[in-house]
């Protein structure tokens, strides 16, 4: 989420669309969290939702995207072209 600051508010700002992000109350009845609601945010235009877990999981792919390449960038050294 980008935040844009204007006039001593800030305004959350959706990565997809770049629409306005609202606080919303996020129920998940099977619990899968760990709660039965969490906090969240949803773009009001394309209905993007992110919460703390969708964050989360968002940073360990980077994590592992960036591992990986540098994993095959010390590879590519290795093999005789």
């Amino acid at each position: 989420m980008n935040a844009q600051i204007t006039h001593n508010e800030v305004r959350m700002c959706c990565e997809r669309c770049d629409g306005l992000m609202v606080s919303e109350r996020i129920y998940d009845p099977q619990g899968l969290s760990g709660d039965l609601c969490v906090d969240g945010y949803r773009c009001i235009l394309c209905g993007n939702i992110v919460d703390a877990t969708i964050l989360e999981n968002r940073r360990r792919s980077a994590e592992a995207v960036e591992l990986i390449m540098r994993k095959g960038l010390r590879m590519q050294g290795l093999v005789a072209v």
